[in-house]
């Protein structure tokens, strides 16, 4: 699928097609953009369409933008929206997130519940839309979805797929390195064992290998393995690990905590080099 166009694919002829077309105004911008297949512009962009100064753009939008026609996820930034989204106050966070992440020049993957849930995971369905991101990007509300940034390293170096929506391809983390990100940071997807429940889920029906786990596995903490693998050996019935095992007890011969909120007190798995210091309730 070919990404949406932006005003910055057309700046060479940004200034003689507003001339060519005399109705561009503040009032019609948003169906304007959408009939060209525009899903993104800054406020630059306006100025040149409307032929007003560029510290007029904000005043000029507020109708449009009180009307749904028009969203500002990010300060510069402005998107039309679509008639069927208006009532939701902006298009799905998953169809803005790209152009969202362009702007503010940032990498980024979809994680955590979000990927989750795309990997089909049903285990309560995300209230928030989780985004892993290489610089520091503050939290918002676009319409109906509440966006969550979290900075983390490597992004470049876990592996995603690609899914297509209508604003182009969004990179979404892999079934390993998103049980790895669940193993790694529950406090992001509802505790411990919201955490051991999204891990089973998402074994189901999938086999889950070493050696995927273990080529994402360099880049997280030793007791982010050891929680992971414990818990697809006890409650996913996942066998053969043996090698992301060796691999953690390699790097620290120290045991970790199952819950690192938790005291050191309870019985060691010596395999995963584990303390179990907390029980975890699944769903039944």
């Amino acid at each position: 699928m070919t990404k949406s166009v932006t005003l910055d694919d057309m700046k060479f002829g940004l200034e003689h097609n507003a001339r060519l077309d005399a109705q561009v105004s503040a009032a019609n911008l948003s169906s304007w953009l959408l009939s060209r297949g525009i899903a993104a512009v800054t406020t630059d962009d306006i100025a040149v369409l409307l032929g007003v100064p560029k510290g007029q753009v904000r005043q000029r939008m507020q109708r449009p933008k009180s009307r749904g026609e028009m969203i500002s996820p990010s300060r510069g930034l402005w998107m039309p929206v679509e008639p069927q989204y208006r009532n939701w106050g902006a298009p799905p966070a998953i169809e803005i997130i790209d152009d969202l992440m362009e702007f503010l020049d940032c990498q980024y993957y979809v994680g955590w519940l979000s990927a989750a849930a795309l990997l089909g995971s049903s285990h309560h369905a995300p209230q928030v839309f989780q985004v892993a991101t290489s610089c520091s990007v503050s939290h918002r509300t676009v319409g109906r979805s509440q966006m969550q940034f979290y900075r983390r390293s490597n992004i470049g170096k876990l592996a995603t797929f690609s899914l297509e929506t209508k604003s182009g391809l969004v990179p979404v983390s892999t079934r390993e390195v998103t049980m790895l990100d669940i193993a790694s940071g529950f406090s992001f997807v509802g505790g411990l064992n919201n955490a051991a429940n999204l891990i089973v889920e998402l074994c189901e029906g999938h086999s889950v290998g070493c050696d995927a786990l273990l080529v994402a596995a360099h880049y997280y903490s030793v007791a982010s393995i050891r929680r992971l693998g414990w818990m697809l050996e006890r409650f996913a019935g996942v066998r053969n690990l043996s090698c992301l095992a060796q691999y953690a007890n390699s790097r620290s011969i120290n045991p970790s905590r199952l819950d690192p909120r938790e005291s050191r007190l309870g019985e060691i798995d010596s395999a995963w080099g584990l303390i179990i210091n907390r029980k975890i309730e699944l769903d039944v």
